[in-house]
């Protein structure tokens, strides 16, 4: 079924409390987006995005470039862009700041059942940007964004969504310089 999944990493953003673009911030010498596509990849899943970010650094990464189609409309307009490139039935998306992701977490979040549209990995609170959607989620999410919704969390309102539990250590997120000591 990887052959009908697409990913998408999400780049854009102000990264403000981090005071530099985190897709390009490093663990062990390694970029965070290095990190988290080579996860994806692990899992067979051949094509994935960068949404937003650098397009310098997408194709220096060997990631396919997809620039929001609204600029600053948060990330429920990445998702929108994402899903507007895709031929396959599933998107998997991440966001650029969870560099220690794996690829068993990312199978386990792209193992898709098709009695939900969207399944979001959760910690204590759902991850919403660590989630695989079908792509008939599409005109539903265009409609949330036309109304003036720009909140994933509820955009997905009237959708079936599958909360898949995590340990908080698999999604470890980077918001600021100091959580890379932690």
């Amino acid at each position: 079924m990887k052959d009908q999944v697409t990913a998408a990493i999400f780049a854009g953003g102000a990264s403000s409390r981090f005071g530099s673009p985190k897709a390009n911030a490093q663990v062990d010498g390694e970029e965070f987006v290095v990190r988290i596509a080579r996860s994806i990849r692990q899992t067979g899943i051949e094509r994935v995005l960068l949404v937003g970010g650098s397009k310098a650094d997408a194709k220096r990464w060997h990631l396919e470039f997809v620039e929001d189609e609204t600029a600053d409309a948060g990330p429920l307009m990445a998702l929108l862009s994402a899903l507007h490139k895709i031929e396959t039935e599933i998107l998997l998306t991440m966001p650029c700041d969870v560099p220690w992701i794996d690829s068993e977490t990312c199978n386990m979040i792209s193992e898709f059942d098709l009695d939900f549209d969207l399944q979001v990995a959760t910690t204590q609170v759902p991850q919403w940007l660590c989630s695989a959607w079908h792509r008939r989620t599409m005109t539903h999410l265009e409609q949330q964004f036309a109304t003036g919704e720009r909140a994933i969390h509820r955009a997905v309102t009237g959708l079936s969504v599958k909360f898949l539990q995590f340990a908080a250590k698999d999604l470890r997120n980077i918001n600021t310089p100091d959580d890379l000591l932690e």
